[in-house]
């Protein structure tokens, strides 16, 4: 009969420290400063985690298309995985197509294919989609420029030539 009790008691215990331990965050603001302190101390997963929350729990807020960029650039800067960076970079196209901010998610596409994964049909092909659906965005010559120069070195881009000889 003492054994059915211990045992008891502990699954009580562990039912108890299960829910003491549950998520007890409740605003957008909670998560970002999870997500900024995880990224701090080098814990990416983490700090993706806390964002996709964000995004998650509350989708209308001001600091989910934040958070969805932030995820975005620790998957690209941080883990190097450039395809969920790109995924990350899609959810804003699809999420948040009306934020300002947006035009950059899909430059970025772009960029990525271009410079991270040498994928330059891909990355020609997002740049177009960008120039397309944004022509009065700033980052638009620099899309116009990654295309011209997509697949070339350094030394056989002209302008960059100038710069590097001192002229």
């Amino acid at each position: 009969m003492g054994k059915k009790l211990t045992t008891a008691v502990l699954v009580l215990l562990m039912i108890m420290f299960a829910n003491c331990s549950r998520d007890t965050v409740k605003t957008a603001e909670g998560y970002w400063d999870l997500g900024r302190e995880s990224f701090n101390n080098k814990k990416y997963e983490e700090s993706i985690a806390y964002y996709q929350k964000i995004v998650k729990r509350f989708p209308q807020d001001t600091l989910a298309i934040r958070a969805l960029f932030a995820v975005a650039e620790v998957y690209k800067n941080n883990l190097n995985d450039f395809p969920k960076s790109i995924e990350s970079y899609k959810r804003i196209l699809e999420q948040y197509s009306a934020d300002p901010k947006t035009p950059n998610a899909s430059f970025m596409i772009g960029y990525i294919y271009a410079n991270d994964l040498n994928d330059y049909d891909r990355a020609k092909a997002s740049y177009e989609k960008f120039i397309e659906f944004y022509p009065d965005h700033m980052l638009v010559p620099s899309a116009q420029w990654e295309i011209e120069n997509l697949g070339k070195s350094l030394d056989e881009i002209p302008q960059l030539q100038t710069i590097t000889k001192g002229q």
